[in-house]
């Protein structure tokens, strides 16, 4: 029985509805909630109640640990706690806006400098992962150095299974990189493959991404996503003007995306379509101002009850990447959990990215979503169904279908406890 199985997952995220990172959540919903853990590195107070045990190692806190030692740098979490640390997640939130503004492999080596000589391996970390004594331990095979070392720590200490999940292409020379960034890349494989070695099991987002991961680190992944439950499909009155919606997670070049497309739209089609736009992502003041409020308004993030009312209200949802700027591969293996969430909602997708990335060749092979990548391509399109609403529900059923066929809860769900079973299986034999 999984209600008997105690998981520890390691995040760099918290488990946060605002922040709209559900994916593990949503993977070990039907575990029993005291049998999971969280360890994770984000300030956001965490707030699903699919785990009743968390812990947060502060990086602000990290970070002050280099001269001051004596400083507590991670502490235990209720979900209640809204309130407590708030001065460490108002400093976390406004380095973190900083480091996405002038990303550069300099700052990301200071970092995992910090992280390297800073004090995280505390007694109060020892403690919550000893008395929970998890019999697996799950993470995403992350491009962060130091998460990577936490991992490798807490395997040591608990001497648990593991499975590790490639989500994004943290392991390839594949993207546009520049010098300084192919040497943190060579940092980040070499961690990579040190934890890869300690790790019994692996999960893969995507075909392409389970293709590339077995062939470097020499495993064999199973493919998972992010669960989605799909209701019946029903068509719905579609509004004058159309309704865009746009939830989530604005970097890596997607503001930049958002952009371009309220250009044609306010160029083109101004008053026959409007895009809402809900984001934890602090959007630069440049691309604000150009931003026409009579097509696009900027929201601040709602939970993820209100994010599927939301959707539900809306025509047209928007799966935004870089698509031709320095990030547009960066998405190259990725699956966007907002992805499933959107063939949960049974609306027509409109995905405005690099056509070179897994999301886009998974849209084109089940005809998912209308699939643009240039602005020329996006006039038409939005011509097309400005001109013939009833294209929207033709691809808003596409989407459902394609949930209904790869993303059922029930079928994913199964999947995930197969292989913690089989890997607690290995174990006892």
């Amino acid at each position: 029985m999984v209600n008997d199985i105690k998981v520890l997952v390691v995040s760099v995220s918290s488990w946060n509805s605002k922040v709209g990172m559900n994916t593990w959540p949503e993977l070990l919903k039907n575990f029993n909630p005291d049998n999971v853990a969280n360890i994770c590195l984000r300030e956001e107070t965490p707030d699903n109640p699919c785990c009743n045990n968390y812990f947060i190692i502060s990086e602000n806190r990290v970070l002050k640990s280099v001269l001051k030692r004596g400083i507590k740098t991670g502490y235990r979490v209720e979900r209640e706690d809204v309130q407590e640390h708030s001065n460490d997640l108002a400093a976390h939130r406004e380095r973190y806006n900083k480091m996405k503004k002038k990303r550069s492999p300099l700052m990301l080596f200071a970092r995992e400098c910090v992280w390297k000589i800073g004090k995280w391996k505390t007694k109060e970390l020892q403690k919550f992962i000893t008395d929970f004594s998890p019999d697996v331990i799950l993470y995403t095979m992350d491009g962060y150095i130091h998460i990577n070392r936490i991992c490798r720590y807490v395997k040591r200490l608990t001497g648990a299974p593991s499975i590790g999940f490639f989500v994004d292409d943290t392991f390839t020379y594949k993207q546009p990189y520049r010098f300084g960034d192919k040497i943190l890349r060579f940092f980040q494989r070499r961690s990579l493959k040190k934890l890869a070695k300690k790790t019994q099991a692996f999960w893969a987002i995507t075909e392409q991404t389970k293709k590339e991961a077995d062939d470097f680190f020499g495993v064999d992944s199973r493919i998972i996503t992010k669960p989605v439950k799909i209701g019946e499909y029903y068509e719905w009155e579609i509004g004058s003007p159309l309704r865009f919606l746009y939830t989530g997670n604005l970097g890596i070049g997607r503001d930049r995306s958002l952009l371009r497309l309220c250009d044609v739209i306010k160029k083109c089609f101004f008053g026959f379509v409007t895009v809402d736009v809900y984001t934890n992502t602090h959007v630069d003041e440049e691309i604000v101002k150009k931003l026409d409020a009579g097509v696009c308004r900027i929201n601040p993030p709602v939970p993820q009850a209100e994010v599927i009312n939301l959707q539900k209200n809306s025509d047209v949802l928007l799966f935004l990447e870089d698509v031709d700027g320095p990030n547009a591969k960066t998405a190259r293996l990725s699956f966007s959990t907002k992805i499933t969430d959107y063939f949960g909602a049974g609306r027509c997708i409109l995905a405005f990215a690099n056509k070179d990335i897994a999301p886009m060749s998974y849209f084109e092979k089940y005809s998912a979503a209308i699939t643009v990548s240039s602005e020329e391509e996006l006039k038409n399109k939005l011509k097309e169904i400005i001109h013939n609403p009833k294209i929207i529900h033709e691809y808003a059923l596409r989407s459902h279908e394609c949930g209904q066929k790869n993303h059922r809860y029930e079928d994913i769900l199964s999947a995930v406890e197969k292989s913690i079973t089989d890997v607690l299986g290995k174990r006892k034999k």
